[in-house]
Parts: structure tokens; sequence; C-alpha cells
């Protein structure tokens, strides 16, 4: 009886992790206070929209539908869990930026890509714009930063370049399973 139980709580836990989250952290070191936004873009660039056909059905990407962070302070940071599968945008609303980032500086993220084969892919992107310097960290895997408008496509999509770079070198993967990522806003 103590097996079929031991072996019960090993089945639950395994299942409970595949369906876990991402926790992100948005850390404010910016002189005045900054308001992050999550924006969900599934179909703007990931092949597992959720249409059929699409590539990505049975496991397409899912909306980031959690509260959106609160304004933040200079030294203020949140914390709050994204979806697994989730594919969007993280930015600083500045009264310039559209819904889902443009004509901002905005890191991206590709999270419905991790399992085991495929990595998590993320960036910073200022293709539509510089407006303010930002970095991403994950555990376990590479910090991405960029201090200014030329920060160089090792650090990120620079203003105006729809080429990616050339080869998409500002792009990071990262290993599948679940994260803690942080956004910091003014590194």
């Amino acid at each position: 009886m103590v097996f079929a139980k031991n072996a019960l709580f090993v089945a639950l836990a395994f299942v409970s992790g595949i369906y876990a989250d991402h926790t992100f952290t948005f850390k404010n070191n910016c002189g005045s206070n900054i308001q992050p936004v999550i924006a969900n873009v599934n179909c703007g660039y990931s092949p597992r929209c959720s249409t059929p056909g699409s590539g990505g059905v049975p496991n397409p990407a899912i909306s980031y539908n959690g509260p959106q962070p609160h304004s933040l302070a200079h030294g203020a940071s949140q914390t709050l869990t994204i979806n697994r599968q989730w594919n969007g945008r993280i930015f600083a609303q500045n009264g310039k930026c559209g819904a889902k980032g443009e004509s901002c500086t905005m890191t991206e993220f590709n999270l419905d890509t991790g399992n085991n084969f495929t990595p998590q892919a993320y960036d910073i992107s200022n293709i539509q714009g510089f407006t303010q310097s930002i970095s991403i960290a994950v555990n376990g895997c590479d910090t991405v930063t960029c201090t200014n408008v030329n920060c160089g496509c090792t650090s990120a999509y620079p203003p105006g370049d729809l080429s990616g770079c050339g080869n998409d070198s500002p792009v990071r993967g990262c290993s599948a399973g679940d994260h803690s990522w942080t956004v910091t806003f003014c590194p």
C-alpha cells in the first residue's frame, strides 16, 4: 500500500510539473516610475498558432490572461506568473508605445517551443524604436542587455533593421522547462 501511495505521489508531481508556469520579475532601475506591459502576440511570429493545421495544434501558444504589472516606482519590483506556452512581449509603456509595444524597446519571448529538443527563445528588439535600456536574465541561461541605441546585434535588434541582423543573432535560447525570468528596466 505504501508503494501505491508513493507511486501516486510521484505521478501527480510529474503531471503538475508538466503544467507549471514561468515566474517573471519586473524590476525598475529607472529614475522615474514605469508601467510594464505584458502583450500577447501568439500568432504574430510563432508557428504554433491555435488555428487547426498551423503546426501548433494540439499544443498551440496560450495567451496570458492574468493581471498586468502595476506601475513600478524607482527601485521597485513585482513578480507575476506567466503560463507555459506563452508568446509575447514585455515593454514599458511610455505613452508612445502601441498596445503590443510598437515604436518602443521591447523584450520578446517565444516560450511555446520549450520541449526536450527545441529551446525557448527570447530577445530584445529596438526595430521600431529605442526608448530605454533593458535586460533579460533567466536562471541557467544567457543574460542579454541593451543599454543604448547602438548596443549592437549581439545584444538586440537595432532600430529599423528588418533583416534580423542577417542571422537573428540577438535571439537567445533557453532549455526546456519552467524558468524564473527577470526583466530589468534601466539595468
